[in-house]
């Protein structure tokens, strides 16, 4: 079955013409909201499209002024927006990014900087004895250590960044007019594989590209929506979805942790995110036992079994139906896609019932990474939906139940393994 375009979408052939056609379009937009917690309040900053395009160009200016201009920069951080921000200046300069996972063990750590050959390493500040145990040793191509937040014997992204703005305002353009080859080597990931060293997966910007455009053409995603990046960064999915919201012109929030969900969707009046079945599946835990508490289950059940029939007669009243629960979830929550393991088709559809489109998808690291997904013409609880719009996949060997190898072809498929 060949899968149509239900949206609208141009394709571009890399991130950098991306990031300045959001901006172009999207500029006075919200990029990021970022919390500052201080002494006795919280407070919120808000950066602009246009704002995050200068700081990625001041950031990247600089880190040509110091040398790593086609070089390989890893990035070691929580989900933030300096991790953001690094990793699209890495993009928009043609310079390697090696997002790496921050709970790796120093071994481990050193081991993929080693095999990366990244020459310069960004970390958040809660990774600095593992970076001071790495920088002691010694036995690493990186020549510079920097760190996201202000400390001690480290640059910082802060410093660089208004070292770059200088430059830029002084006529330095060598980075901001830097033409990408979309088809070169861009990101380098690692990710677990069949044997004990996890698999080094190399990736162009063609390749990241190409998938949000698929995912442009097939999912409805809004200027004025909120997406929180629950999603670890240094995974695939994660990066990608941030690029393609990015791409959307959506407002984006950073999660305090899992204990804060509710919170955080309150606080930042969610109404998009990309997550994993468990962190699905303990929103719906969390809005249930709330249900139970209040004796409404038995109420609601039938609420939801009026609505979904009122439903396939075009009328939809969930939204109103439902409102008090959804208010508890910020009020705004409308789309959630679910990927990374099977997502449990009884929560799914529950979701949806209440007025939450929830949608499941289907990739790996070395497809960048998705292949397939459900969308709003295309729903079937259980499944992962269809082929992504550019690629032809085939079950290879099929068994009696249908069940064998997938074979994927398209432009999202990686370079090669390292």
């Amino acid at each position: 079955m060949n899968r149509e375009k239900i949206y609208e979408a141009t394709e571009l052939d890399n991130v950098k013409e991306m990031m300045y056609a959001s901006v172009e379009k999207y500029k006075d937009n919200i990029a990021f909201v970022i919390k500052h917690k201080e002494e006795k309040a919280v407070r919120y900053e808000n950066i602009s499209y246009e704002q995050f395009l200068e700081e990625i160009n001041n950031l990247g200016t600089k880190l040509y002024d110091l040398g790593y201009k086609d070089k390989r920069i890893a990035i070691v951080g929580k989900n933030r927006y300096e991790w953001v921000l690094t990793h699209l200046t890495n993009l928009l300069g043609g310079i390697v990014s090696v997002p790496l996972d921050k709970d790796m063990q120093i071994d481990e750590l050193e081991g993929c900087l080693q095999r990366s050959k990244a020459d310069m390493v960004i970390f958040d500040e809660k990774q600095v004895e593992k970076i001071e145990e790495i920088r002691k040793r010694n036995n690493t191509n990186i020549k510079e250590y920097v760190c996201m937040s202000k400390i001690d014997n480290y640059l910082d992204i802060s410093t660089l960044k208004q070292e770059g703005k200088k430059l830029v305002e002084a006529g330095k353009r060598d980075y901001i007019d830097k033409k990408i080859d979309s088809s070169i080597m861009n990101i380098l990931l690692f990710t677990s594989g069949t044997t004990s060293k996890s698999k080094a997966v190399m990736l162009s910007q063609r390749n990241i590209a190409s998938n949000v455009y698929a995912l442009q053409c097939v999912e409805e995603i809004k200027p004025t929506d909120t997406n929180i990046a629950f999603l670890p960064l240094h995974h695939v999915f994660g990066s990608t979805c941030i690029i393609w919201t990015l791409a959307g012109g959506l407002r984006h929030a950073f999660p305090d942790g899992l204990r804060y969900i509710k919170q955080n969707l309150n606080e930042y009046k969610v109404s998009v995110f990309v997550g994993v079945p468990l962190l699905i599946e303990s929103i719906y835990k969390a809005i249930m036992k709330e249900v139970e508490k209040q004796g409404k289950s038995k109420a609601i059940k039938i609420a939801m079994k009026v609505s979904n029939f009122l439903l396939k007669l075009h009328i939809d009243i969930r939204r109103k139906l439902f409102k008090q629960i959804l208010d508890a979830l910020g009020g705004e929550l409308r789309f959630v896609v679910s990927g990374g393991a099977p997502a449990d088709p009884k929560i799914s559809k529950a979701f949806t019932s209440l007025g939450v489109r929830t949608l499941q998808g289907y990739g790996l690291t070395e497809t960048a990474p998705v292949i397939a997904g459900e969308d709003e013409k295309h729903i079937n609880y259980g499944t992962v939906g269809l082929p992504m719009i550019n690629d032809e996949l085939e079950i290879d060997n099929p068994d009696e139940n249908g069940i064998g190898e997938i074979k994927v072809k398209g432009p999202n498929i990686m370079l090669r393994i390292l």
